[in-house]
């Protein structure tokens, strides 16, 4: 085939299509217009009527119902509800009450009767203390186990304690020294 050939079908072919999306093109315009149409006489003003009855019902009737139901359940609460809370509070209170002071008795005695233990048991420490020290030997023993003790920091070749104290001493003066050179120096 020839390219003059090719052409003129490839032009016939493109006005086919052109004339089908044309009349496509057309009927959808009409099939919109006469629905454009429909829904502006019938379904527009059907709506609009609806609308209008259905407000209408609300006001006359469901408006009217609602208030009536909350003063309905207004009233029922304030009959029966809040009477009954205020009972079932006094219900629980009531045991709490006595629980609670209850509890603080208790916890009043039980503090009571510790310091009672401890007065007696400091009792019974001052008496065995004054019995300890009737019993022969214990003073004997008391002062020998405290200078068994005392003289277990020498035996460590650990400083006494007045050996520290001699050696503080002996620090302090040191510094206070060199705090009055220092000032000498800077005059």
């Amino acid at each position: 085939m020839t390219k003059k050939t090719e052409t003129k079908k490839t032009a016939k072919k493109a006005e086919k299509n052109n004339v089908v999306v044309e009349k496509f093109q057309k009927v959808s315009e009409t099939v919109t217009g006469k629905i454009k149409d429909y829904n502006e006489k019938y379904l527009a003003d059907t709506i609009e009527k609806g609308k209008k009855t259905f407000n209408e019902y609300n006001e006359k009737y469901v408006a009217k119902n609602i208030e009536k139901g909350r003063e309905t359940i207004k009233e029922y609460n304030e009959k029966y509800v809040a009477k009954n809370f205020e009972k079932g509070k006094e219900y629980f209170e009531g045991p709490y009450k006595k629980m609670t002071e209850t509890l603080d008795d208790v916890l009043a005695k039980g503090r009571d009767i510790e310091k009672d233990a401890l007065k007696k048991w400091d009792k019974a420490l001052d008496q065995s203390k004054k019995f300890m020290y009737k019993v022969p030997m214990v003073e004997t023993f008391e002062k020998k186990f405290s200078s068994s003790l005392n003289s277990l920091p020498s035996i460590v070749n650990m400083p006494s304690k007045a050996e520290i104290e001699k050696l503080t001493m002996a620090m302090q003066a040191l510094n206070t020294n060199i705090e009055t050179l220092k000032k000498q120096k800077t005059v």
